[in-house]
């Protein structure tokens, strides 16, 4: 009994010479995040309460935010709180229990995936810069290179977003009776790649009406561009070849000497890392047609 009272009070007294979350990351090269995070009125929750997960992007993840935009999450504390609170999870998650596909819960709720490739960790797109898991008396952070973007909905909701005019695609995927799968907030996650309004409308119109007569081509075109899984932008960096929902079928990544990565050879990416519930949608500059299915859409 003695020798558990000794261990728990050598235990507390640890914990209790560690500096708080907001300190630990003040002197940790995330200076910006404990500024937010005062902005947003969250930094005495961060400082007091817990234990929590800190994903914390550094300086110079929050860098690459536009001044404009950035200015703009200053002046609304209210949507600066929401990012920030996406960064946040409840508990203390230390490498050890992470697992590479999982997916992990916010403060606010929303879905956070997990990738473990080479030795490295990613959260959704950001990479864990230091594998060095920064211990606080109330819970521990992992710093990354990237400010996450919390997701807009589901992949359906994003698809009725007129900001990335990918509208077009929504009606193939109604015709091909996949909006339920692609409108859920738990199961299967995927990645979309997306034909942008303009890539569609650029099909001759006599294609793009026989596909649209057709359940059974819509259908099989439309799981061609999905991908059972998440992948970021990150993720197709290297030559390589996806996986598809339409089985047996494959989308073909390559990666040009000036950087470029390009789909089946024509598409590119145009906007990328659209975060969902449910997945991730990119949007791409062509449709991609299968070559099982070409002649009887181009034919």
């Amino acid at each position: 009994m003695k020798t558990c009272v000794v261990l728990l009070s050598v235990l507390s007294l640890a914990a209790a010479t560690l500096p708080n979350l907001v300190d630990l990351a003040n002197a940790n090269n995330a200076t910006t995040l404990t500024q937010f995070l005062a902005t947003a009125g969250l930094a005495d929750v961060i400082r007091d309460q817990g234990p929590f997960t800190i994903i914390a992007p550094v300086d110079s993840a929050f860098a690459k935010i536009p001044s404009d935009v950035a200015a703009n999450l200053t002046a609304n504390p209210n949507v600066l709180a929401n990012i920030l609170q996406y960064h946040v999870i409840k508990g203390e998650i230390f490498t050890f229990d992470l697992k590479s596909g999982e997916v992990l819960t916010s403060l606010n709720g929303h879905a956070i995936r997990v990738y473990m490739n080479g030795g490295q960790i990613f959260f959704n797109q950001a990479k864990v810069v230091s594998m060095d898991v920064l211990q606080g008396s109330n819970g521990v952070i992992y710093l990354v290179d990237e400010v996450l973007s919390v997701p807009e909905g589901t992949i359906d909701q994003i698809l009725l977003n007129p900001d990335y005019n990918i509208s077009e695609f929504l009606e193939l995927v109604k015709v091909a009776h996949l909006e339920g799968v692609l409108n859920r907030t738990s199961g299967q996650r995927y990645t979309l790649f997306a034909p942008s309004n303009a890539a569609i409308n650029s099909l001759d119109p006599s294609i793009l009406q026989k596909i649209k007569s057709s359940y059974s081509l819509t259908h099989r075109l439309v799981e061609y561009h999905l991908h059972r899984g998440t992948l970021h932008e990150k993720s197709l960096d290297h030559n390589g070849r996806i996986t598809t929902a339409y089985s047996g079928h494959y989308i073909s990544v390559t990666v040009g000497s000036d950087g470029v990565t390009k789909l089946n050879n024509v598409a590119t990416l145009q906007e990328t890392d659209l975060e969902a519930e449910d997945g991730v949608v990119h949007v791409i500059s062509h449709v991609l047609i299968p070559s099982s299915l070409f002649s009887s859409i181009v034919g």
